[in-house]
């Protein structure tokens, strides 16, 4: 059964199915992405998006020509490569044992939006709108959603140091 339509039984509308399917999916990529990169390596990768992002956004455009998605692939690989060589690059110490699970969870869901929100930022929107709707898609590009996408997980390690406190 289709899930749109069981949520209509429920009368509850059809976007609502489709927001689900959007947060299952996401909620199955973080928990993946936690297993990939570490718990003891989230916060090192969030530093390393965000040096990405920022070196990406000082490189020319027309160094930039050499291919379609070229942003993509620039930001993609100096994530991987930075995240690589973070302790040889950076001398990024973290204090305790690390996050509980359910903050390494919340934070590899706000980094996995984030990741995602960047990488769909580069894309068309009619290629994007392929795979996605287009209600999903502006919770990634819309300017408001990527502010969000940007701040939740700096405001969320803020919380968390707080509370450990």
């Amino acid at each position: 059964m289709q899930l749109d339509k069981l949520f209509l039984k429920f009368g509850l509308a059809s976007s609502a199915a489709e927001l689900v399917t959007l947060v299952l999916v996401l909620l199955v990529l973080s928990t993946l992405f936690w297993l990939l990169v570490g718990r003891f390596r989230l916060h090192n990768f969030l530093i390393n998006m965000y040096i990405s992002l920022a070196i990406l956004q000082v490189i020319p455009n027309d160094a930039m020509a050499f291919s379609k998605n070229s942003s993509i692939l620039v930001f993609l690989i100096s994530v991987v490569l930075l995240t690589l060589l973070n302790k040889y690059l950076f001398d990024i110490h973290q204090s305790g044992s690390g996050l509980a699970l359910w903050q390494v969870f919340a934070m590899s869901f706000f980094e996995v939006v984030l990741l995602l929100s960047i990488i769909i930022s580069f894309l068309p929107a009619k290629e994007v709108t392929l795979y996605i709707s287009k209600n999903s898609l502006s919770y990634f590009i819309d300017p408001l959603w990527r502010l969000v996408w940007m701040i939740a997980p700096l405001a969320f390690l803020v919380f968390v140091r707080k509370r450990e406190k």
